[in-house]
């Protein structure tokens, strides 16, 4: 799972640098427990929090863990000791790639009926392969290949995501689609109720603007959220490129121009917006080497229409650049009678947003990734950086409320499984799951729960 709530089953799904593929039934038996504390090199409101370093196992095997100056550790209390935690265990393993070729990116997927599906890709080929699973008790099956997507990409897959797509044909119903997109700019969907069937892909590069290649996507999917979505909704494909652009397309028209044959020669049509996010024009631009959706943002949909348009609507997206800087955007839809038109704002480095600060400064050094708590709280977000750090922000003043610090290496993951886990790489072979609702910090007086 990716930024939602964790199952019941509290599964989780781990890609490797082998190319193998491990599912993890998370547990509650933690190495150790952390204590926020004051950063002095930062300002008050800012609480900083230090990683361990896991150095090796003793006989027992209990971790001997080294911490810089900026972390303190507690003691487990007997309470928690007598709840006797439940380790965590890998419930199953497979190998994805024949080259052992690296995981880059991974999509665990459980459909409308119920199938779990994994979904990944490995190595710079653009295949992508599709595997059903089933990991009960009572069925040793294990994983099957479903599908493998040799011919649609051919380079580098630097997205995939799971959508749902709703039926506006009352007898029809919703599919489930998995997105992809590769640098050399060319998006598509499939269908995962057809074994990965595709259905359009087209090269979505424009060589007069010189977009340069696509290095990151992420895809808006509220008309699949329960009662989060609203008449004039629509799911949109985000594109970050390596000259600083963010490319929006609306699903819907996409598949609407792909199913009335539109699409010419396999170039996509003009897109819905396009807009320089890092960088400026003049220059070369820094490359948006992160995006995310971030669910509802704060422009009222209260505005009286326009002849020919409906009422508009705002969206979050939030793009991290090469330099560090990330930035918060809000998207607003329009449908008017030549379909949907979406627009950014703040439109000028000049103009400032009322509710929502625009631009975060912290990092040293190019963004990674961004996650949230939930699509339906965008009061705060994480971002991660290749200079090893992890830090929390309030989206409505600026303010960098957490640092994490300490990995000993740049952290590329996030995944915030509900208000509670978060999930990371960046201690080399070791996954980190960061628990913020232990009650040791509270008690303390520092409120984790973000």
């Amino acid at each position: 799972p990716q930024d939602k709530a964790l199952g019941e089953d509290r599964k989780v799904a781990v890609g490797r640098s082998d190319g193998s593929i491990f599912i993890i039934q998370l547990g509650s038996e933690y190495l150790t427990s952390f204590v926020s504390v004051s950063n002095p090199d930062k300002p008050a409101t800012s609480q900083w929090m230090d990683a361990a370093d896991v150095e090796d196992r003793s006989n027992n095997d209990r971790p001997k863990t080294k911490f810089g100056d900026g972390g303190k550790v507690s003691d487990a209390t007997a309470s928690q000791q007598q709840q006797q935690p439940q380790p965590f265990q890998v419930i199953h393993q497979f190998q994805a790639t024949e080259k052992e070729e690296p995981i880059h990116n991974l999509v665990y997927h459980d459909t409308i009926e119920g199938i779990q599906l994994i979904c990944t890709a490995a190595g710079e080929s653009g295949a992508i392969k599709i595997w059903s699973l089933d990991t009960s008790e009572s069925n040793s099956r294990g994983e099957e290949l479903v599908a493998a997507l040799v011919d649609v990409h051919s380079s580098k897959i630097v997205s995939l995501k799971a959508m749902v797509i709703p039926s506006h044909n009352a007898a029809a119903d919703e599919r489930n689609v998995l997105f992809s997109a590769s640098s050399d700019g060319t998006v598509a969907l499939h269908d995962l109720d057809k074994k990965g069937e595709l259905i359009f892909s087209c090269q979505c590069i424009d060589k007069v603007k010189n977009f340069g290649q696509v290095t990151c996507a992420d895809v808006s999917n509220p008309t699949a959220w329960d009662g989060g979505c609203d008449e004039n909704d629509r799911d949109v494909i985000f594109l970050g490129t390596s000259s600083g652009y963010v490319v929006g397309y609306v699903a819907e028209e996409l598949m609407t121009a792909a199913a009335s044959s539109e699409i010419s020669d396999e170039v996509c049509p003009v897109p819905s917006i396009q807009f320089r996010a890092h960088g400026n024009d003049s220059g070369a631009g820094e490359a948006v080497t992160a995006i995310r959706c971030g669910g509802h943002g704060t422009i009222p949909n209260t505005a009286a229409p326009t002849v020919g348009t409906s009422r508009m609507t705002s969206k979050i997206l939030l793009t991290g650049g090469e330099d560090g800087a990330v930035k918060q955007w809000e998207i607003l839809a329009q449908q008017s009678t030549f379909g949907v038109r979406l627009e950014h704002w703040p439109r000028m480095s000049s103009q400032r947003m009322k509710r929502r600060h625009h631009l975060f400064k912290g990092h040293h050094g190019a963004v990674t990734s961004i996650s949230q708590q939930s699509k339906y709280d965008s009061s705060k977000f994480l971002t991660s950086g290749n200079d090893g750090s992890i830090r929390v922000w309030s989206a409505t003043n600026g303010e960098e409320l957490f640092t994490m610090d300490g990995f000993t290496s740049f952290v590329s993951s996030l995944a915030c499984l509900g208000r509670d886990l978060l999930v990371t790489d960046g201690s080399g072979q070791y996954v980190c799951v960061h628990d913020f609702s232990i009650d040791d910090d509270l008690e303390a007086g520092y409120d984790l729960d973000w």
